[in-house]
């Protein structure tokens, strides 16, 4: 045989080579030892052997341990077995029960073999326990009543009550010897040795006392110290406690030892009630040892968490806040506090609205509110913190609410952030988007938006426009630098002759435009006339010290509420151009 077929023949065969003399061998004992009165073997290991072995491998390589396992279950059958022509049909039930157990169980829970969970036990009890047995047994049945005229509903009793006690009790313990490596092992370092050898031993000695005897049942006796394993050693101390069990349970009742000695029945019988005590502290010990790796899982997790955490809220310079469902603050990050002056201590058990601005605690009781309604969300609102200086700080909080062991909520966790920067910059870019660079006053937008709304409010106010007079020769002779002074000096003049609610602002230019609030029109007529005057009498500088003088133009309307902006400025603009054909240097007032 060429390297390459050997190569070929170990990659797909080589983990089923071992198995087919295991099978052989458990299928063969069980004929031998556990067939009574020529029907079918009351334990039957085998089953548990090939199931565990197919959970326990890729699903590519089932078939060649199914085909190399049909010629030793058939040879094992053939030898101790009914023989004949239902070697075939037996030796396929005993291969499909194996099989169909394993697909269901890789489908129902993929992770069964670990028995980390109460689900993972509980889907192995239904399928190894029930559904497989069952579907197998109307095989075997069959086989059984044609080769010795058992009636068909015993023989499917018999078959299914020792292949499901033989799947329940037999295959746990193999999957986790199969997936050793992946068990909590540490368990058996060396410190943990000592109490592991102890454990043991107890249950050994345990099951010596119940299984070397026949004189009192003591068949609870071995529970404690395997009930003991289970809980300091975990999944393994429970392999290792069932193994022990079963192996001397097993010796003791075929040398004619143990509990069931005790019943007047016959030896079949006897190790259908073995089967039974074993498969019921399987029950007791599969779900202790899979509650326990979950409940362990869970300490993992909530001890990273809490690592996690702790890591986040000592290194984020953020403020982490808990605060109760009636408001009262449960815990606040220390670094947090301290960002507002307090210390952490301070502030535990007061209200959390203590520390909100006023006008800013509607919208955060808003925020927790919806919080609590949406527990799965998360809520940003944003509001004035009060620092312990009495000061004020922007912050931005981002909560979501906490839950109660039966998922109510119970108060909210916030993540809080100083916003100060942000808002100022908010702040700045607003008003650079609303105020000319070059005089401070507000530009045309911010302009028409306040002389949009005192049209629609109706209020008695008067647009006046003014325009500097022959500002094009300013700039030719003087420059535009000395342009920019006079442009300077007239905003300050204006700022300085109208009253403090009027809104000023530069409309491009050499326009400059006034709202004149709450006045009428000659009152307003009053004022222009007075910037105007202002500006005749002044005298400007050039860059290099000339005496520069300018002069204005105004066009001045009352607005009302018949008028739009747009009409509203037509007629000033008019009204200015009126002023500046007569000559400027002049006010004149629409029509």
């Amino acid at each position: 045989m060429s390297a390459r077929v050997r190569a070929l023949l170990l990659k797909y065969f080589g983990q089923s080579l071992l198995l087919c003399p295991i099978y052989f061998a458990s299928a063969l004992l069980a004929l031998q030892l556990t067939r009574f009165n020529g029907g079918v073997a009351i334990v039957w290991p085998a089953g548990a052997v090939l199931f565990s072995a197919l959970a326990a491998m890729p699903h590519r390589r089932w078939a060649a341990a199914l085909l190399l396992c049909f010629p030793a279950g058939a040879l094992a059958i053939a030898l101790r077995g009914f023989g004949g022509v239902y070697t075939l049909p037996l030796t396929l039930a005993g291969l499909f029960e194996a099989w169909l157990a394993a697909s269901l169980l890789r489908r129902i829970a993929p992770r069964f073999t670990r028995f980390e969970s109460i689900r993972d036990v509980a889907g192995f009890l239904l399928v190894a326990g029930f559904i497989a047995p069952a579907a197998s047994a109307f095989i075997g049945a069959w086989a059984a009543h044609g080769a010795t005229g058992t009636p068909f509903f015993i023989a499917w009793r018999d078959w299914f009550g020792a292949h499901a006690l033989s799947l329940v009790t037999f295959a746990p313990p193999i999957f986790l010897v199969l997936r050793r490596r992946r068990l909590d092992t540490t368990k058996f370092n060396r410190e943990r040795l000592p109490e592991a050898l102890i454990l043991l031993g107890a249950v050994s000695l345990a099951t010596l006392a119940t299984f070397g005897q026949s004189r009192v049942p003591l068949v609870v006796v071995p529970l404690v110290p395997m009930v003991a394993a289970t809980f300091r050693l975990g999944r393994i101390g429970a392999v290792a406690s069932l193994l022990v069990l079963i192996c001397g349970g097993l010796i003791g009742t075929m040398t004619g030892h143990g509990p069931t000695m005790l019943l007047h029945l016959d030896m079949s019988t006897k190790l259908l009630v073995l089967q039974i005590y074993f498969a019921c502290v399987v029950l007791i010990l599969l779900p202790v040892a899979a509650e326990l790796e979950s409940r362990r899982r869970l300490m993992q997790s909530l001890r990273d968490a809490e690592a996690l955490h702790r890591l986040i809220v000592e290194r984020t310079g953020d403020v982490i806040m808990r605060v109760n469902i009636d408001g009262t603050l449960r815990s606040v990050s220390d670094a947090g506090a301290r960002l507002w002056g307090y210390q952490a201590e301070e502030l535990l058990g007061r209200s959390a609205y203590d520390l909100i601005h006023p006008e800013d605690e509607q919208a955060v009781f808003d925020a927790r509110f919806q919080a609590l309604c949406e527990p799965e969300g998360t809520v940003a609102v944003e509001c004035r913190v009060i620092g312990k200086d009495g000061g004020s700080t922007w912050v931005e909080s981002h909560l979501c609410a906490t839950l109660n062991r039966r998922g109510v909520p119970n108060g909210t966790v916030s993540i809080i952030r100083d916003n100060s920067a942000r808002r100022r910059l908010i702040e700045n870019l607003a008003h650079e988007a609303n105020t000319d660079p070059l005089t401070g006053l507000a530009n045309r937008r911010a302009f028409d938006r306040a002389l949009a709304r005192d049209v629609a409010e109706g209020r008695d106010s008067c647009l006046a426009l003014f325009d500097l007079d022959h500002f094009k020769r300013i700039n030719d002779v003087h420059g535009h630098a000395t342009g920019d002074r006079m442009l300077t000096l007239f905003a300050t003049l204006l700022c300085g002759t109208v009253r403090a609610g009027d809104v000023v602002a530069r409309l491009g230019g050499e326009e400059f435009g006034v709202l004149l609030r709450d006045v009428s029109l000659e009152q307003a007529g009053v004022i222009c006339e007075r910037v105007r005057t202002r500006l005749a009498e002044s005298e400007g500088r050039s860059v290099v010290g000339e005496l520069v003088r300018a002069t204005v133009s105004v066009g001045l309307t009352r607005l009302s509420v018949d008028l739009t902006v747009e009409e509203a400025f037509r007629q000033a603009d008019a009204a200015l151009y009126s002023a500046k054909h007569n000559g400027r240097n002049q006010m004149a007032i629409a029509a």
